[in-house]
This record gives C-alpha cells, sequence and structure tokens, in this order.
C-alpha cells in the first residue's frame, strides 16, 4: 500500500475519536453534580461509560499505522472491538431494559438480583476481554483454530483458558438476567408511573401505559431536564406546577 493512502486512513480512523470525546464527556457531564443513585439501571449505565472509554482508548492506537503493523490481526484487535461493540452495548442495553421495564410491564425488577448480575457480568466481562490486549501485545493471531500446535504461542496458553473459563462464567451469569426477568412478570413488586422520580412527560402515563398513553392530556410546565430544585426531592417533572408536592 502505498503510505501515503495509509496516512490518509490513520487520520481518518483518528478523527473518529473526536465525536466520541464528545459523546464522553456529554454523559460525564450529565453525571457531574449529580444526586447519583446506584440503582442496577444506574450501575449498568455507568458501565456502559467506563467501558466504552476503554475501548475507545486502545482503538487510538491501532489508528496509527506503525502500530497497528503489529497488532493487526492479533487479540489486540478482538479486544477493542468487544469492548466498544459487545462490552459497552450489552451494559446499555442492560440498563435501557431495567429502567423501562416497569413502565412496559408495570412491575420492578428484583433490586439484589438485578445487582448480583451486573456485577458478575462486570467482574467475568473484563476478565474474558481485557486479557486479549495481553494477548495481542504478545503477537498472539486470531482466528486460529488451534494455537496449540504454534510453539511461539505456548507461553500465553494458560491466558487463553483463563478467559476460556472467565466467559463461560460471563454467559451462566446471564441466566440471572433471565430469572429475575421472569420472576419480576410474576412476582414484581408494583410499580407506580414514575419509580425512578423522572422529570420527562413519559413518566406520566400510567404504568404500563393504556391505550392512548394519557388517561388525560397532561398540561406541560417546563422542560424535561430541570433538577437541582428547592424542596424535598430533586426532580420536578414536566407536568408538576412549581411548588406543588411531588415524588
Amino acid at each position: 500500500m502505498d503510505p501515503r493512502l495509509g496516512t490518509g486512513f490513520m487520520l481518518a480512523t483518528i478523527m473518529i475519536a473526536l465525536p466520541s470525546a464528545v459523546k464522553t464527556f456529554n454523559w460525564l457531564a450529565t453525571l457531574w453534580g449529580a444526586n447519583i443513585q446506584f440503582t442496577s439501571a444506574m450501575l449498568n449505565a455507568m458501565a456502559f461509560v467506563s467501558m466504552f472509554v476503554i475501548g475507545g482508548l486502545s482503538g487510538i492506537f491501532m489508528a496509527a499505522t506503525p502500530v497497528d503493523v503489529y497488532f493487526h490481526d492479533t487479540y489486540f484487535i478482538v479486544a477493542h472491538i468487544h469492548y466498544v461493540l459487545f462490552m459497552s452495548s450489552i451494559f446499555g442495553i442492560f440498563a435501557g431494559f431495567i429502567y423501562w421495564f416497569p413502565k412496559m410491564f408495570g412491575k420492578l425488577m428484583n433490586e439484589p438480583l438485578g445487582k448480583l448480575h451486573f456485577l458478575l457480568t462486570f467482574v467475568f466481562g473484563n476478565l474474558t476481554f481485557f486479557p486479549m490486549h495481553i494477548l495481542g501485545i504478545g503477537g498472539h493471531p486470531r482466528r486460529y483454530y488451534d494455537p496449540t500446535i504454534y510453539q511461539y504461542l505456548e507461553n500465553l496458553q494458560p491466558l487463553n483458558q483463563f478467559m476460556t473459563i472467565c466467559a463461560l462464567m460471563l454467559g451462566l451469569s446471564q441466566l440471572i438476567f433471565v430469572f429475575n426477568f421472569f420472576f419480576s412478570l410474576a412476582f414484581g413488586k408494583k410499580a407506580d408511573k414514575n419509580p425512578w422520580g423522572a422529570n420527562s412527560l413519559e413518566w406520566e402515563a400510567p404504568s404500563p401505559p393504556p391505550h392512548g398513553n394519557f388517561e388525560s392530556i397532561p398540561k406541560v410546565y417546563r422542560g424535561p431536564y430541570e433538577y437541582a430544585v428547592d424542596g424535598p426531592t430533586d426532580n420536578l417533572p414536566q407536568a408538576t406546577p412549581m411548588g406543588a408536592t411531588h415524588s
């Protein structure tokens, strides 16, 4: 490949870091100074941000052509793509699912089970994919059917076996989420219309919403992101007048 062409690809790839950084600092600024409630949904949301940062930082390394010559087609690439497209995405999906579960089904998911599922997923997920960076730096190629037949990879096999065990435990940990889903559907605590103390208008609808969403058309007094108000709580829903009691 013409080195000038490689330079163009390198610069274009590095530029991806700019909008990604804007998103990351936007998420962090949203949390800054907030009264964070460490529910299972919030824990998953925060894990999404942290996993996205780790995956993004490894992507900057691979964007540099001189470094990518060495990292290309190794486990370092696998580690990067799994942090960005698996670890971050799956935590975002779990956060959204837990958050919207009360509105969809009118029940709350079990919090202790949710936090246990988050903890095991976070620990075993990182123990599965972070060592791939080490394998990649060690020169371990990806897409090898049987790496044990190559003598120069023998010293990396214990780490491969460790990752395999952690991957199996990661998969088994998801059974907790499946159990929590069906258990909460049958025996979960009944959710009111706004169990999270959210401000946005959709939480004015009953849980689950009836046909047409709202029992009566709500009157909107303000925007959806006005927090830190004076009063017993730090939220003020859009349909609650100033000075009125809210939850």
